[in-house]
């Protein structure tokens, strides 16, 4: 993902050139401030949206900062205490103990700025959490400070739409064990989990692991399968009860996701459009040979949910598979 570093400026200095173009109040005055969104992601349950505002003041001091949402964020939504500025030695971001009293009620954060000597020029995090009850909502925010002197500064930020996807990352999956996957519950189970919760009806997936496959022993590694594939099943024991869908498999070496892998490497992301409009026209019934930053685009069989199933990592010793996911519910 992209990274912006913010040093401590002279404020005298025009302030951060922002891609955002967000609303900024008529004071030019001594007082300034600026805003940019760090994340270029979409906004997701189980992430959050970064900001950087950028603050300064030629007269008295910084004193209290403000942002108020459009909609409550959750829990971790406010002002981070710190801000970051880059060594110019070493090149690595360092943080500075900069605010104090953060406190965050319903849809408004605020903090007071430590007495510093870097308090006329800082620039400080903000992170919100969206929520499920704000997923398919337009979310904007307002920045303010104010200064010592009773001077106020605001600044106004674009709207942003929460996607509808729901997230979670890092399931392991097991062969012969947690194996048995549930779109409609974003869970991995063991066969003995879907029998004793009468779980048969959700499951969408079955990983396996087979190093090869068939009278050829032809490659065949990590996969996963829809339980209407009575070939590549063959050899499992599947719970009493699944009524074997056939969920539509489309495996995609090229398709990457920054969210779901979790560290930096690429801006690439799934978006609500993605899944909403991926064709499932004569697809499989199942993807093997699975490796790190591949994934596949299923559907379930019912046509409730599309999904991009991300391959965080595999383990061929451990027959095992690490994978995210995002999800979007289509009726």
């Amino acid at each position: 993902m992209r990274h912006y570093l913010f040093p401590l400026i002279p404020v005298v200095a025009a302030l951060l050139t922002v891609g955002c173009q967000p609303s900024v109040s008529p004071d030019e005055g001594p007082l300034r401030n600026d805003l940019l969104k760090k994340t270029t992601g979409p906004a997701v349950v189980g992430d959050r949206i970064e900001f950087a505002y950028a603050i300064g003041t030629l007269e008295g001091d910084l004193k209290t900062v403000r942002a108020e949402a459009t909609l409550p964020g959750g829990t971790g939504t406010g002002f981070d205490r710190f801000s970051w500025y880059t060594n110019r030695s070493t090149g690595v971001d360092e943080p500075l103990a900069t605010a104090g009293d953060t406190a965050t009620k319903g849809p408004v954060s605020t903090a007071n700025i430590l007495d510093v000597a870097t308090n006329k020029a800082i620039t400080l995090r903000y992170y919100y959490y969206p929520t499920a009850a704000s997923q398919g909502k337009d979310v904007s925010f307002r920045f303010s400070v104010t200064s010592s002197t009773g001077k106020e500064v605001s600044i106004q930020s674009p709207t942003y739409r929460i996607s509808r996807m729901d997230m979670k990352r890092s399931i392991v999956l097991a062969d012969g064990a947690k194996a048995y996957i549930s779109l409609a519950d974003m869970t991995a189970y063991t066969k003995a989990e879907v029998e004793q919760n009468n779980l048969a009806s959700k499951i969408d997936l079955v990983y396996i692991y087979r190093p090869t496959l068939g009278a050829g022993n032809y490659a065949f590694g990590h996969a996963l399968v829809a339980p209407s594939n009575a070939d590549y099943l063959k050899d499992v024991v599947l719970p009493t009860g699944l009524a074997k869908p056939r969920t539509a498999i489309d495996k995609r070496v090229d398709v990457k996701d920054a969210q779901l892998r979790g560290t930096a490497g690429f801006d690439v992301y799934i978006d609500d459009i993605d899944l909403e409009r991926t064709t499932f026209t004569n697809v499989a019934d199942y993807a093997y040979g699975m490796a790190a930053d591949q994934g596949a685009f299923v559907k379930t069989a019912d046509g409730a949910y599309a999904a991009y199933v991300y391959v965080n990592g595999v383990n061929n010793t451990a027959k095992t598979m690490t994978v995210s996911i995002k999800r979007l519910k289509l009726n």
